[in-house]
């Protein structure tokens, strides 16, 4: 266990914490806005832990199997986990700044390169992020942390929320199928 891949199990331990934060509100329609701001803080800590390790990792040559696996799962469980937690708070979906079907957008997308990533690494093939990937996450964090402002009561980041639906939306769908488009020759080599 080397430092970056502590980082990313550091992730999902503060991403839990996220999450019990926005759980243990009694009320989703009255959030208890320091429970909410809290989450915020957290949140944000978890999304730079995915840059920072990555970046430690490639920096001082210490990629490995468990960080190539454990890295893209802490940010699949951060940002699906985050999204699905969020549905709960009427001050995000009554407004339709959040809904159902992106959510099931996102989640098909995670399952989709993870199944792909699955098939070609196991063709022996290497299958890491690339730019548009992890541009996605970056606006995907955006979003979570717009809407988690919005949650807590304020309505300054509203414009954000919606940008960052929209941007997410696109780079999400977009990504996939650049996924599937450099996996094609595994995917469907066989076929004729």
């Amino acid at each position: 266990m080397n430092v970056p891949n502590l980082i990313t199990v550091s992730r999902l331990c503060v991403t839990a914490l996220v999450f019990v934060c926005l759980e243990v509100i009694p009320d989703a329609a009255k959030p208890v806005a320091a429970l909410v701001w809290t989450a915020f803080v957290l949140f944000l800590v978890a999304a730079f832990t995915d840059f920072l390790d990555g970046y430690l990792a490639r920096k001082w040559g210490m990629v490995t199997a468990f960080g190539r696996v454990a890295d893209p799962f802490a940010d699949k469980v951060l940002a699906c986990g985050s999204f699905v937690t969020l549905l709960q708070f009427p001050a995000v979906t009554a407004e339709r700044h959040l809904t159902t079907w992106y959510v099931v957008v996102v989640l098909a997308r995670e399952f989709l390169v993870t199944a792909i990533r699955g098939v070609v690494e196991a063709s022996g093939q290497p299958f890491p992020a690339d730019r548009l990937g992890k541009w996605k996450m970056v606006t995907q964090c955006w979003t979570i942390g717009a809407l988690m402002t919005m949650v807590a009561g304020t309505d300054l980041w509203v414009w954000a929320a919606v940008a960052g639906f929209w941007l997410s939306l696109l780079l999400t769908v977009v990504s996939g199928v650049n996924y599937v488009w450099k996996a094609r020759a595994v995917l469907f080599g066989g076929l004729r």
